[in-house]
């Protein structure tokens, strides 16, 4: 079986996403530009603009992030488009586009950041700035269930823990610490480690978020010419890293089943057909990101146990790593990977396997998205996996030294809250979870809301998922992701938490009556 890669779906034109912004910039300049004679002609330029924008854009996003939509011929009307516009408006925008489709201005970086997908937190936050105008009147506005945030705040402790180091006498947060953490930090992780997760005898490295500790990953695991497999739905971070390190050709993507389950028997099938044994890494979200699925234990014991088995027949001794990325470990609903010694079912079971890395986040369970603090666990009984820590110091060495002292102060606080904080705050999002549910209930299918804090819809067949977006957006008052950035286009990420459960029943309802209308032809 072929491995598909990345690069596999960009051959072809490009587009750069800096002439989108401008196409887009150009569209909200003219949205606020009516006069009395010409409104009615305006606003079906734009809105003739906004489409052509989009069937550019969307056709350039599949190009470059999607593992299974087929290639087109870049569609470039949005140049003929704004050309028209402009002369309506009496001025004149050039949009300067090469002969091969790509910006005149990509030479001044290099190909691999390029070739990197662009962040759609970022273009979807760009689209509620473009409409907030039209919401003003509503007290609350567009409400966002894109971002993957909590609505609450973090413990108290944490503060406390950050004043407290603050009106000491004397304190050291001006200074750097060890690479791998704060001395009294990664003990206490440590120690949590073992209670919660099952795993003993780990090294730790605090890391500036749990992104840079897969970047962390990326840079020690994988060499020039190898590979790491992802699956699709993928969270696409993990995407944009090896992308912009080691090319879109390092990215194997790989199918889910119908449960949103890595496709196991593909993964072995891969390996087989991996003749010059150029995969180091296998990557696996749990629970998933963008999936919403909470994997259950037999699987994630099966894929640590094929990853093993392929490690024991490499005759040159190439290592295959298998990273987990815990990040979402409190937001497992159905309790899949409940330790077995844990009176209460709070604790999450992690393999102590030696080839297995593992990647935690005070992000999402502790609310503490904006203090920057992730880490990663490896097991320092085995002696690849302890080559591994000590050459992963290189990279941690590199890019941050340290985590921000304040951050990992403001972490061991949370750490003193318990878990149990973090489980009664999850609890709380059922309210919510259960109304994004039924609003996408419609649809032809949907994955996800057993686990993390969200869940994929797909369209109806030939819908296209961008397009749907700036409609929620504009025209209902709700942001989403478009599943076309997670490699699954003609599919929508919801996120459940985002909102307390009051507010996130309304914006459920806007959800709803926005599928209704746009996918189910409720509008017609």
């Amino acid at each position: 079986m072929r491995c598909r890669s990345v690069s596999d779906l960009q051959k072809g034109r490009r587009f750069s996403f800096r002439t989108l912004q401008t196409t887009l910039a150009a569209a909200t300049a003219l949205s606020h530009s009516w006069t009395a004679c010409g409104a009615f002609q305006s606003t079906t330029i734009l809105r003739s603009a906004r489409r052509d924008s989009f069937r550019l854009q969307n056709t350039w996003r599949r190009q470059r992030a999607s593992p299974q939509y087929p290639l087109g011929d870049l569609i470039t009307t949005t140049t003929r488009s704004m050309s028209g516009m402009n002369e309506q408006d009496g001025g004149s925008t050039s949009i300067s586009i090469s002969p091969d489709g790509t910006n005149n201005l990509s030479g001044a970086t290099s190909d691999l950041i390029q070739s990197t997908l662009d962040p759609c937190v970022i273009l979807m936050k760009q689209i509620i700035s473009r409409h907030a105008h039209q919401w003003e009147h509503d007290p609350n506005g567009i409400y966002s269930l894109a971002q993957g945030v909590v609505y609450w705040e973090p413990p108290r402790h944490a503060q406390s823990a950050i004043l407290d180091e603050l009106q000491a006498s004397t304190n050291d947060l001006h200074k750097y610490c060890p690479d791998e953490g704060l001395p009294e930090l990664v003990a206490a992780l440590q120690t949590k480690l073992a209670k919660e997760n099952g795993l003993e005898s780990t090294n730790v490295m605090v890391t500036s978020g749990a992104n840079q500790a897969y970047m962390n990953c990326v840079l020690t695991f994988l060499g020039e010419g190898e590979k790491c497999i992802v699956f699709a739905p993928y969270y696409f971070n993990h995407v944009m890293a090896i992308q912009s390190t080691r090319g879109n050709d390092a990215v194997l993507v790989g199918p889910v089943d119908d449960n949103g389950y890595p496709d196991l028997k593909w993964l072995q099938e891969t390996w087989d057909s991996d003749e010059d044994d150029l995969i180091r890494m296998v990557t696996v979200v749990n629970p998933g990101n963008p999936t919403g699925v909470s994997l259950p234990r037999a699987v994630l014991d099966e894929v640590a146990d094929m990853t093993r088995l392929h490690n024991e027949k490499s005759v040159d001794k190439k290592r295959t790593w298998l990273i987990m990325d815990n990040t979402y470990e409190h937001f497992d609903h159905p309790k899949y990977n409940t330790l077995q010694q844990d009176k209460d079912g709070n604790g999450f079971h992690c393999s102590n396997a030696d080839h297995v890395v593992h990647i935690f986040s005070f992000s999402k369970g502790y609310a503490m998205a904006g203090y920057r603090v992730g880490y990663i666990a490896l097991s320092n009984e085995g002696e690849f996996s302890e080559e591994a820590y000590q050459q992963m110091l290189k990279v941690q060495d590199t890019i941050p030294i340290c985590t921000t002292r304040i951050s990992q102060v403001a972490a061991l606080g949370a750490l003193s809250a318990g878990r149990s904080w973090v489980i009664d705050k999850v609890a709380t999002l059922e309210i919510g979870r259960r109304a994004i549910l039924s609003a996408l209930e419609p649809l032809e299918r949907v994955i996800g809301g057993s686990g993390a804090m969200y869940v994929m819809g797909k369209l109806p067949d030939g819908m296209d998922d961008q397009e749907v977006a700036e409609r929620l957006v504009e025209e209902y008052g709700i942001a989403i992701i478009p599943g076309s950035f997670c490699g699954k286009p003609g599919w929508i990420r919801v996120c459940y938490s985002n909102l307390p459960p009051t507010e996130c029943k309304i914006a459920a309802e806007r959800l709803s009556n926005g599928i209704s209308d746009i996918c189910l032809g409720g509008d017609k």
